[in-house]
């Protein structure tokens, strides 16, 4: 449910919750008075319920509303039950919905002190002391879920920033091979051209050279952590697809894989990367999520752009609760995000789960193969 349908649902019930204190026409005589009697009460019942609409906005005001419409209807000797519901469900918006924690804190810690007081000391008053204990739990409950709140938001965060540094530092390692591969056949070419061509050839090692020690300046320090040892295997490229395939398939994931569209073009390292990760975390979310369902992989050469698809069939065991849930998307997005694609990702019709994307795919990134079909630093 929505913020806002929720805010006009608690309004709703609080209204309805209000209304049969007012003295209608309609009642025995007793319970009933003349017109402009109905009237006020109607405004009070109105007044310490329907600005609940706006409660995530101004929750302490809110809070001060109902405690006066509290009291003026114990003054007028009237029922509170309603009035003192709506002062518990905007004590508990002034810890959750707004920046006055420590109020909250300060007012849910004074009002638990009144009700222990009263329960210790004054035993005709017990049910105001009651009431106190609630009013002291509505503060801290909220608070509670502030608290929460901003601890679910910072391990996004956190995770959001990990996701980040672990795809540059893959990038980096396709950059770094790529500047190495432009300074080494730069410095071969220049010892048999012309003197022209060798000096144009001297510049572009110039440069690689340069541009490889600013690139290992900038984000060398990505690479100091205990995971990334000088041993690790170059970065996957789409080559190594099926051994991905076959690997899901061997711990027993059945995988349909297939490759259509128009005539496979070369991408470039970056962009075949970031397609091995995106399924290499479907299949691993597919395995968590739903043991054992079959799962289909599309991947479609389409014009200006590579289309991929990971479909899993609902699951056919119940698969265990995963405190890390969400993170695998937020790196699939991250790496579409990063080349300017499009990604979906939810249930389908039949109760499995689709994660499909698009990423560009210029022609002009063919300019920058060889004839053979090889990228230069791959050969």
């Amino acid at each position: 449910m929505s913020p806002r349908r929720a805010d006009h649902l608690v309004t709703a019930v609080l209204v309805l919750w209000s209304l049969p204190d007012v003295p209608w026409w309609w009642r025995p005589p007793g319970h009933s008075a003349d017109t402009l009697v109905v009237v006020g009460y109607l405004l009070l019942a109105l007044a310490q319920s329907v600005p609940f609409l706006w409660r995530r906005r101004i929750p302490l005001t809110l809070w001060g509303i109902t405690i006066g419409a509290y009291l003026l209807r114990g003054a007028l000797h009237q029922h509170q039950v309603a009035a003192g519901a709506a002062v518990l469900v905007a004590a508990y918006g002034v810890g959750a919905h707004g920046a006055h924690r420590r109020i909250a804190q300060t007012l849910g810690a004074l009002s638990l002190a009144a009700a222990a007081g009263i329960g210790l000391f004054d035993n005709d008053h017990r049910m105001n002391g009651a009431f106190w204990g609630l009013l002291g739990a509505a503060f801290l409950i909220g608070d509670a879920a502030t608290a929460r709140r901003h601890e679910a938001a910072s391990a996004a965060e956190a995770a959001h920033l990990a996701e980040r540094a672990r795809i540059a530092r893959e990038l980096h390692d396709v950059l770094v091979h790529q500047l190495s591969a432009i300074t080494v056949q730069a410095a071969a070419a220049r010892i048999t051209p012309s003197a022209d061509q060798g000096a144009a050839l001297s510049a572009v090692e110039q440069l690689g050279r340069e541009a490889l020690t600013e690139l290992g300046h900038l984000l060398g320090t990505l690479r100091r952590d205990d995971s990334h040892a000088p041993d690790r295997r170059p970065a996957p490229s789409l080559a190594e697809l099926e051994e991905l395939v076959a690997g899901a398939r061997a711990r027993g994931t059945p995988v349909e894989f297939t490759i259509g569209g128009s005539i496979p073009r070369p991408l470039t390292p970056g962009l075949e990367l970031s397609i091995y990760r995106i399924v290499q975390e479907a299949l691993s979310n597919a395995a968590r999520h739903a043991p054992g369902a079959p799962v289909r992989i599309a991947l479609g050469y389409q014009t200006g752009q590579l289309e991929l698809s990971v479909v899993n069939e609902p699951p056919r065991t119940k698969a265990p609760a995963n405190p890390n849930g969400g993170r695998g998307l937020l790196g699939i997005r991250e790496r579409v995000d990063l080349y300017g694609g499009y990604v979906g990702a939810g249930p389908t019709p039949d109760g499995g789960f689709a994660v499909t994307a698009a990423l560009p795919n210029p022609d002009q990134a063919a300019a920058r193969y060889t004839d053979d079909g090889q990228h230069p630093a791959r050969r």
